[in-house]
């Protein structure tokens, strides 16, 4: 009996640490997939922040979405239930972003790259054209941008424990998890289109 109580808080915190970590590699996995969505939409969409804030909610609604997919769908109104629990996992992103749990970064092109082209960095025959105003074309036209998302840590005991070790810039109880993305742009990037601006 006493060496089970000694040994107890030990498995526990092993049990519950191993769970949160699962949950945390989760998030990884989305939101690595969410952010190449991300910047996917923005290379399409003039690098435009609102077309990466579009592409990251949709890339990370199934994170969100919480429905039981154990049962057929008849059709009907299964299929509206379904695409309504999709919108409110969109949603439910787009509030994080709005609440600051998930800060999108811009890193490419910079801002040094779109005052030389005076706020839209040319697109077109890349391959024919030279240094412009100091600058490498092909390189200000891949897309990067870096996506932190400040998870909430849901386990009990271990989440005080991830939150006082990882610190960052996340509130209390919350875990930092970042994820990067690059991509060649199909479009040319503004760096305020429709008036949103990046950070």
């Amino acid at each position: 009996m006493t060496e089970f109580l000694v040994i107890l808080p030990v498995m526990l915190l092993l049990i519950l640490g191993a769970i949160q970590f699962v949950l945390i590699y989760q998030v990884k996995i989305t939101l690595n997939y969410a952010t190449f969505e991300g910047a996917r939409a923005g290379s399409l969409e003039n690098a435009s922040r609102k077309s990466v804030d579009n592409g990251l909610t949709r890339g990370l609604a199934p994170l969100f979405a919480r429905f039981s997919t154990t049962r057929e769908f008849a059709g009907g109104n299964d299929y509206a239930e379904l695409a309504e629990k999709v919108i409110d996992a969109r949603q439910f992103a787009r509030d994080e972003i709005t609440n600051g749990h998930i800060k999108i970064e811009l890193l490419n092109p910079t801002v040094r790259m779109f005052q030389a082209f005076n706020n839209a960095i040319p697109n077109d025959h890349l391959s024919f054209r030279e240094e412009e105003n100091g600058i490498n074309l092909q390189e200000a036209n891949l897309l990067k941008i870096r996506v932190t998302y400040c998870m909430n840590l849901i386990v009990p005991m271990v989440n005080n424990l991830i939150s006082t070790v990882a610190g960052g810039n996340c509130q209390r109880l919350r875990f930092p998890v970042v994820s990067t993305s690059i991509i060649r742009m199909q479009s040319p990037a503004e760096r305020c289109r429709a008036s949103v601006c990046f950070d």
